[in-house]
């Protein structure tokens, strides 16, 4: 959850995977903070399909944070 913590506050990914001490592939990684990205979206569509939409902006809000850079990018031979 740090490497998530610190991906979400800005840091690079470079930073992001020093942080795990050379011991996790940069795919896994990768896999992680994107599903968790789709277990957000999934969770904000069913807070607002039952009208909790205070609950459902906080889960938007964290996924544009941690939704950026090399980690969502469609294709890394641009």
């Amino acid at each position: 959850m740090s490497r998530v913590e610190a991906w979400a506050t800005g840091a690079r990914f470079a930073d992001v995977l020093k942080m795990s001490g050379g011991n996790v592939y940069e795919g896994s990684v990768v896999r992680s903070i994107r599903r968790l990205e789709e277990l957000l979206r999934q969770v904000a569509a069913a807070l607002q399909s039952i009208g909790n939409q205070e609950l459902a902006g906080r889960f938007e809000d964290a996924i544009t944070r941690i939704k950026r850079d090399v980690i969502f990018a469609a294709s890394l031979y641009l």
